[in-house]
């Protein structure tokens, strides 16, 4: 599975999540998502409860999410909480904590533990 396919799902997830789009209607961001490993972007744009993903880096990133391909995709198919890899330092997050925190939780609703 391509990176662009592992978001499209990540994002078809949220948006099937009745909880999730209710609970981000006024959560308006773009997550600009970097792979520091082959220097791709991709991005999460979360707009009145909805989650687009798309290729390349053409948006302002409210929240920057870098790391290896690997940990990348293992993130955000739900294979590894972010929790992990971001206390080892190998998943770098810039952006407000409230935000962090939300990207967080919208893992844990999808994914679970």
């Amino acid at each position: 599975m391509t990176m662009l396919q592992v978001l499209e799902n990540f994002a078809r997830e949220c948006n099937s999540n009745d909880r999730l789009r209710q609970m981000n209607r006024e959560w308006n961001r773009t997550i600009v998502i970097r792979e520091t490993d082959s220097g791709n972007a991709y991005w999460l744009r979360s707009q009145e409860g909805t989650i687009q993903s798309g290729e390349g880096s053409q948006f302002e990133a409210d929240l920057e999410v870098e790391g290896s391909h690997d940990v990348i995709r293992s993130v955000f198919s739900g294979e590894m909480s972010p929790t992990e890899p971001y206390n080892a330092g190998d998943l770098l997050v810039k952006g407000r904590q409230d935000d962090l925190m939300r990207l967080d939780i919208i893992t844990l609703l999808i994914w679970g533990e």
